[in-house]
């Protein structure tokens, strides 16, 4: 095993993830330019907006949340990367969207109310927390998935914390050897199964530069965490 993405809250529905209802109708408009639309009142429980954008045309495309969507056409002039989803909170008496492009940029979307609810951590036998990171912070082993996406399990908070460069330094000369260490390789953490005990991979944490870095063991590196307060 090697290699591997920390899992994206609602994708695999982790622990933690949020769970969303879809309230009420469905709004679908097609639009060219910078536009705000028009939702209708918002239910009650409403706390979020779900919102899919479809590029009609190349151009940059943005999300009230502040996020882009580039869109580009190929030599056929067909676009392409042409769709992204986001779920939007709302402010109190919120009932609309904006979008924000060039003149000439069109686009299609679609939006529903949704009610997020986060959901609970779980907790295994040795009283470890487990699951995505969320509004109530990290917990103990995160979700991650390695293998191409085909295996899921649990990296610890604190090895990740560790191999990410949250390191105790006790002077610049430890500090040197940190920095000039993630610069030449990367750092593999096993992958426990929930129960944070049962190994089942290794999670592979990019520090390093180029094509050609040695994944090392965390047990290698001679800095102890701020996280674990081990080596």
């Amino acid at each position: 095993a090697g290699g591997g993405v920390a899992i994206a809250a609602g994708v695999l529905f982790p622990p933690g993830a949020p769970s969303d209802t879809v309230l009420g109708h469905l709004t679908a408009i097609t639009r060219t330019g910078s536009q705000t639309v028009d939702l209708g009142p918002a239910p009650a429980s409403a706390t979020d907006v779900s919102v899919t954008l479809t590029c009609l045309s190349a151009g940059r495309f943005g999300f009230p949340d502040g996020s882009i969507l580039r869109c580009s056409a190929d030599a056929n002039g067909t676009v392409v990367d042409e769709k992204a989803t986001e779920i939007i909170p709302l402010a109190p008496g919120q009932h609309s969207v904006s979008i924000t492009t060039s003149t000439d940029a069109s686009w299609t979307l679609q939006a529903e109310y949704v009610d997020r609810v986060t959901t609970s951590w779980g907790t295994n036998a040795s009283g470890q927390t487990f699951g995505v990171a969320n509004g109530n912070g990290t917990p103990d082993l995160v979700a991650v998935t390695i293998d191409h996406g085909s295996v899921e399990g649990y990296v610890s908070a604190s090895d990740l914390a560790c191999a990410s460069g949250s390191t105790e330094v006790h002077s610049p000369a430890e500090a040197l050897a940190w920095d000039e260490a993630s610069k030449h390789r990367d750092i593999s953490v096993p992958v426990y199964e929930s129960n944070g005990i049962t190994v089942i991979g290794s999670f592979v944490v990019g520090n390093a530069y180029g094509h050609h870095a040695t994944t090392v063991p965390l047990s290698s590196l001679a800095l102890r965490c701020t996280t674990s307060g081990s080596g």
